[in-house]
């Protein structure tokens, strides 16, 4: 890949141009037909490829692995659909994934390729396989989740921003988007995320918002939190099913998360509310100051 069209985006990366890109995006093209547009993530040490057009995909991986290396990442993203995937795993990349209907209806194969192979190795993956098999025995599904009382839902709003801030502090150390930075928060808002909270009086103990793909007709149901002292009450469940009826309603495909696989509360949740495992993720979020492996859930919506 010789000629590049441009380079890192302005405008604070555009909105970190992905929610999880900390330094920018990166268009490059050539003459023989060969595209790419990728999202250089420095918060997860992770490069991602946003979109694509291949006719040399031996060119094409070059190029990716040049990428990652300037930018010291340990992690390649590529999401393609079929049928892309056939030479990928010639060049080292592994499919962790698949997301159906990502792509306006389309299934997104999701595969990585790991430049660092310490990364590349889960050192948690037997129990979070044990975890996994435990909630998926669990026959209690789309049962009715009523809010406890006592407790408020409502959609987050600019007056809510500090207390989402605030609340995301407690919980996490790090985190894989700026989701710390209240002008982030509020930027994202007025864009593409929609976020709800569970309100006890005044306090804001939990929240969960969905990241809108206007394009492509998806969403990712993500940035889930909830105070350690009001777990256990279903409040994420009454967040998501509000989340997935507003998605529904702007006629979202599929809905999609991400959880860490070492986390039961979260993935049962997922598992409860209808949605279906579909991989696993390894070493791929910065969350509470170490990387984590992360279960792939989806569920089609129409």
């Amino acid at each position: 890949m010789d000629i590049p069209v441009s380079q890192t985006c302005t405008e604070a990366a555009r909105s970190c141009c992905s929610r999880g890109c900390a330094v920018g995006k990166i268009v490059e093209t050539d003459h023989e037909g060969n595209f790419v547009e990728i999202s250089i993530d420095s918060t997860n040490e992770r490069l991602k490829v946003l979109d694509y057009e291949v006719q040399d995909w031996k060119k094409v991986i070059s190029y990716l692995d040049e990428a990652a290396a300037r930018n010291h990442s340990g992690k390649i993203l590529l999401y393609i659909r079929r049928p892309d995937d056939y030479p990928l795993e010639n060049f080292g990349y592994v499919r962790e994934g698949v997301i159906p209907a990502f792509f306006r209806g389309d299934d997104a194969l999701c595969y990585s390729r790991f430049t660092d192979y310490v990364r590349s190795q889960s050192t948690n993956y037997e129990q979070e396989e044990e975890l996994l098999k435990k909630i998926i025995k669990e026959k209690d599904r789309e049962g009715k989740i009523e809010l406890p009382a006592g407790y408020v839902v409502c959609k987050i709003r600019k007056e809510h921003v500090d207390d989402l801030v605030k609340l995301y502090r407690k919980i996490f150390s790090s985190y894989p988007s700026p989701l710390l930075n209240p002008e982030y928060v509020q930027k994202v808002m007025q864009t593409h995320v929609t976020f709800y909270g569970v309100f006890a009086g005044d306090s804001l103990v939990s929240a969960a918002s969905a990241e809108l793909d206007e394009q492509n007709r998806n969403a990712e149901i993500t940035d889930c939190a909830t105070l350690l002292e009001h777990r256990g009450k279903g409040l994420l469940s009454n967040l998501i099913k509000l989340l997935e009826k507003e998605m529904c309603l702007q006629k979202m495909g599929i809905l999609y998360s991400l959880a860490r696989a070492g986390s039961y509360g979260m993935n049962a949740a997922l598992y409860r509310l209808g949605y279906e495992y579909m991989g696993r993720f390894i070493n791929n979020c910065h969350i509470g100051g170490r990387y984590e492996d992360m279960n792939l859930w989806a569920k089609k919506t129409i």
